[in-house]
């Protein structure tokens, strides 16, 4: 049995990582370097012995193993599952902010998809709407609503990007996300 410091979250990581078919853990220990058994309390060892557990949340791992998935492996229903997970793992606003953010890069990597978009646009809006503080789904989301000729959603965006980063002490890029704003602006007055 593994000290009782160990949170529940890393139990239940431990336990949704034994649970997965053969060929799923495979691919999550291809990807992760994490030797995972079927054995709950065993992958609960290997995680410990491994992972600096204290000082992490089992969202966090869980979050971004899947989105090194879906970017390095391809392996888009396993990425997703991990995400959800980390969704129901975190603990706080700060990881729920990450999870809805890797869930937004995992479904980026397959945005041809139709479903893959709409998830991508609703982990984006997720994550945006938690004031998460990365750039990554306030620029897609401007871009994806700019193409789509949704001009004030574009603006809103990069609007509430401006507000976060400039919140979270990164003036420089809250800058960048105003002036983008206003060349969005500027485009559509010049269109008509």
């Amino acid at each position: 049995m593994i000290d009782g410091q160990i949170s529940e979250g890393w139990r239940d990581l431990a336990h949704y990582l034994s649970a997965l078919a053969a060929g799923e853990r495979e691919s999550v220990s291809a990807q992760t370097g994490w030797r995972l058994s079927e054995d709950p309390e065993e992958t609960l060892r290997m995680l410990a012995a491994t992972l600096d557990l204290l000082d992490g949340a089992a969202s966090d791992f869980a979050a971004l193993a899947g989105v090194r998935l879906a970017l390095e492996g391809g392996d888009r229903g396993l990425a997703t599952k991990l995400g959800e997970v980390a969704v129901q793992l975190a603990g706080s606003v700060g990881e729920r902010q990450l999870a809805h953010a890797c869930l937004a890069q995992s479904a980026f990597r397959f945005r041809k998809d139709p479903e893959s978009l709409a998830a991508f646009e609703r982990h984006c809006e997720a994550a945006i709407a938690l004031e998460h503080a990365g750039t990554f789904c306030y620029e897609r989301l401007a871009v994806l609503y700019e193409y789509r000729g949704e001009t004030e959603s574009a603006v809103e965006v990069c609007e509430k990007a401006a507000a976060a980063l400039s919140a979270s002490g990164d003036g420089r890029s809250a800058e960048r996300f105003r002036k983008k704003a206003q060349a969005i602006r500027n485009r559509k007055n010049k269109s008509g």
